[in-house]
């Protein structure tokens, strides 16, 4: 620690009188690298660094050494953005965006128009902790892809199919008789699904079905309609 003193060599005092003094050079900074090369040099071979107030002897040596060290500072800093890079709770960025894909798949989980890290690392982390395999799992992995509640029929699901009816007595099917626009025509087999959703905040039609694979059951088939 040393005195601090203005361009006449005066000490620099605090407003209570108090010299002020410098804590020292900043680690990771050009002028601390410079500072460790220099006490690497064998001894004898330059002057020794200036202490305090006194004038630099070996001046060249020290500019050449604080170019060494304005290199090797730009690697530390890079070093402590990529180490930021190595867990999702603080990574940003473009490494955000390839961390996505590493857990999806290429637009499993896009981030959105003008999404925020903070924004894009919840629904992240929302998603490899949310639930899988259920018909309210794919309810949700398309709702947080769109933002929209996308419409699904499970053939094998009477409240989603209903009962077969007849034009003229269209209630004896539920209301999903023969002409109804609604009607669903049910299975005994089961085995696949079908989603309708339109786009919403979604990136691509790919990205929807992603999401649904990413939670549907092993083996189940789901037919997507995605509508612009």
């Amino acid at each position: 620690m040393r005195l601090l003193k203005d361009s006449k060599r005066a000490l620099l005092r605090a407003t209570d009188g108090k010299p002020l003094c410098d804590t020292g050079i900043a680690p990771g900074s050009p002028q601390d690298f410079a500072r460790r090369l220099r006490n690497l040099l064998p001894n004898g071979w330059f002057p020794a660094a200036p202490y305090d107030d006194e004038i630099e002897k070996a001046p060249v040596l020290a500019a050449i050494l604080l170019g060494f060290g304005s290199v090797l500072s730009n690697f530390w800093l890079l070093l402590a953005q990529v180490q930021k890079q190595m867990r999702l709770a603080t990574m940003s960025g473009a490494f955000l965006d390839m961390a996505a894909e590493d857990y999806f798949g290429a637009g499993g989980l896009s981030r959105q128009a003008l999404e925020s890290d903070d924004t894009y690392r919840k629904r992240i982390v929302s998603s490899i902790l949310a639930p899988k395999n259920t018909r309210s799992a794919v309810v949700s992995a398309v709702r947080n892809v769109t933002s929209i509640e996308p419409n699904i029929i499970e053939p094998m699901n009477a409240a989603d199919c209903h009962a077969f009816g007849a034009m003229r007595m269209a209630a004896c099917g539920g209301g999903y008789g023969w002409g109804s626009g609604n009607l669903r025509y049910g299975s005994s087999k089961g085995g696949h699904f079908f989603l309708e959703t339109p786009r919403g905040k979604a990136p691509s039609a790919l990205a929807i079905c992603n999401a649904v694979n990413q939670v549907k059951a092993a083996g189940v088939t789901a037919w997507v309609k995605v509508e612009d």
